[in-house]
């Protein structure tokens, strides 16, 4: 297997939204709602880039 990379886009908005949800869902028994811990990796690294892209996300106002 490759290590070759994929590439989603997002809109702001769309990055917005699924940042939101990702947290939600990392807040929670994350083994209750994904049943395979090899796709919690993928979770957090999606996460963890798209908290890295919105930096607004986390201003102080």
């Amino acid at each position: 297997m490759s290590d070759s990379q994929i590439t989603i886009k997002l809109t702001s908005d769309e990055a917005l939204v699924l940042s939101h949800w990702l947290e939600n869902l990392q807040m929670t028994d994350l083994s209750r709602v994904v049943d395979d811990p090899a796709v919690w990796a993928p979770i957090h690294r999606i996460a963890g880039t798209l908290d890295k892209a919105l930096p607004e996300r986390f201003a102080p106002e």
